[in-house]
């Protein structure tokens, strides 16, 4: 009998890899299925249970509090200096667009145009090799924009987060001069939707979340007025409203950033903390460093969890029962469901879809980028640093904040 549920106090942002490694498995001993967290979230952890909430196919189910901040609108109406920012920037407030789009057929539409056949974020197999070299080149453009540049020691953290935010940037088409920015700004919508800030914490991410979305509205105007081929140009040419292309544009930069640096930060923790660093060596041959990225995104991904709704009382396909309330679809712990992964810390172990990217009509649209992303930044990295190892006094992460679905990992290297 476990004595205490092991993310009542915690959570995947606080923990080291071994933490959370510790924790997931304790977690799949709960003898519950669900466990209601203190901040009204209902947690649900089941590999088939977070397949078909992930999905929302249920009409009971909705995915439309998904990009809901935290803390949730009045608090931020309550708070005197996040009032200004709100007003200037938030008001009306952002159309709903991606994850928490709530109209079929303009979800297939705006989708379709992200990630269809000819989607913006598809990756065909001809467009592979010019995707990479780009992505090479944010790299070392990122390495060295570095204050300490190379030296004995590398901030992977940093790194990752400058990389994450070039990559997302350019494929969103945000111009090359707002790129610096776009982590402060994403990073405001992911500690919103994660996060129980107050008081100023919270007024500079709204500020921030509303910078976002007026850089992210400037960029869809820049393309309609100039017809810049683009993200932008594809939303306008597949019909998409105005309010939902820049709701499309800003989450797209929100999610991307922090879902690629967190599985980035944590999966250098990992590769370089296993045994004879067997995952860290394979990075040097590309086929096997592609396998090692899909691993490190199945286990330690940056997005960790996701929100649905039950907008009544259900019982799921297991049997589980969910009242009525917010749910907290926990896929980053479904990724390790002994019930669906036999040995899911074995690199080569079989098992089911992995659900780090969603399910059904609810795939994330960038996935295909972010695999690749991933993919890149671990293989340059080991290329540029191949006896790299980790700094000691940075290995553990519990100076991070609580972030109930984003996680990261403070990691510095030595050189």
């Amino acid at each position: 009998m476990v004595a205490e549920f092991p993310f009542a106090e915690q959570t995947s942002n606080e923990l080291s890899f071994k933490e959370r490694d510790e924790r997931y498995e304790r977690l799949h001993d709960w003898p519950d299925p669900t466990y209601l967290h203190s901040s009204g979230l209902r947690m649900i952890w089941k590999y088939d249970d977070v397949r078909d909430v992930l999905e929302a196919a249920d009409p009971a189910l909705s995915n439309g509090n998904s990009l809901d901040p935290l803390v949730e609108f009045p608090r931020i109406a309550g708070t005197p200096r996040a009032i200004p920012h709100f007003v200037r920037h938030l008001v009306p407030l952002p159309a709903k667009a991606t994850a928490n789009l709530t109209d079929d057929t303009l979800h297939k539409q705006v989708w379709d145009t992200m990630a269809g056949p000819a989607g913006h974020f598809t990756i065909s197999r001809d467009e592979r090799p010019q995707r990479i070299e780009a992505m090479v080149e944010h790299f070392h453009h990122a390495l060295h924009g570095l204050d300490e540049g190379i030296v004995a020691r590398l901030d992977v953290t940093a790194l990752s987060i400058a990389y994450a935010a070039r990559v997302g940037g350019a494929a969103v088409g945000l111009p090359a001069a707002d790129w610096p920015q776009v982590a402060v700004w994403s990073g405001a919508q992911s500690g919103l939707l994660g996060r129980r800030m107050r008081g100023r914490e919270l007024a500079e991410a709204v500020g921030a979340l509303g910078q976002l979305f007026t850089v992210s509205g400037q960029a869809v105007e820049r393309s309609r007025r100039h017809r810049v081929t683009g993200f932008a140009s594809r939303l306008h040419d597949a019909g998409v409203p105005r309010r939902v292309a820049v709701s499309a544009m800003a989450n797209s930069l929100a999610a991307g950033v922090h879902t690629v640096s967190g599985s980035i930060q944590q999966g250098v923790q990992r590769l370089l903390s296993g045994p004879g660093r067997e995952w860290w060596d394979l990075l040097a041959d590309q086929n096997a460093a592609a396998q090692v990225a899909v691993k490190v995104l199945q286990l330690d991904p940056g997005l960790v969890a996701w929100k649905r709704r039950a907008v009544r009382p259900m019982t799921l396909r297991s049997g589980t029962e969910l009242a009525a309330g917010p749910v907290l679809v926990m896929f980053a712990a479904a990724n390790r469901d002994p019930a669906a992964f036999r040995n899911p810390l074995d690199l080569r172990g079989g098992g089911k879809l992995p659900l780090t990217f969603g399910f059904g009509k609810h795939v994330c649209p960038g996935k295909q980028l972010a695999n690749l992303a991933v993919e890149v930044f671990l293989r340059e990295l080991r290329e540029l640093a191949p006896l790299a190892r980790l700094s000691e006094e940075v290995t553990s992460a519990n100076t991070r904040k609580p972030d109930l679905l984003f996680s990261g990992a403070d990691v510095t290297l030595t050189v």
